[in-house]
């Protein structure tokens, strides 16, 4: 009896077998890549926007109506099309002349910060 020149049933299903498993590890690697490449992306926006609001506190002058008083303030800011929530608190230290700033940045409607930034600011 000749034998054919191609693959047997047994071969091909061996080789599909391998195939679909190297398949569904490396979906699984692009789908892991792609979800933290997001998480980096919207934390360095957060990060971005944080030190803006930090800068812009510290460029006002320094005049006894401009010097932040103590509370929380909260405002919408969009970049990058996504909206975001930048809250800054402003505490009083055991210096009258020094306030701490803390800035926390998330996506609108989320509660877990993607950025927090905590600086002090003086008076003079």
């Amino acid at each position: 009896m000749k034998r054919g020149l191609g693959f047997t049933l047994i071969e091909v299903m061996v080789a599909l077998v391998v195939f679909s498993v190297v398949s569904v590890a490396l979906v699984k690697n692009t789908t892991t890549s792609l979800r933290q490449s997001g998480m980096i992306e919207d934390r360095t926006i957060a990060w971005w926007l944080a030190e803006n609001e930090m800068t812009s506190l510290r460029m006002l002058p320094r005049t006894d109506d401009s010097y932040p008083n103590s509370g929380t303030s909260r405002e919408v800011v969009e970049m990058d099309d996504t909206a975001w929530d930048v809250e800054t608190t402003v505490e009083a230290t055991e210096n009258d002349y020094v306030r701490r700033i803390v800035i926390s940045v998330y996506r609108e409607n989320q509660e877990d910060a993607k950025a927090r930034l905590v600086g002090f600011l003086g008076r003079y």
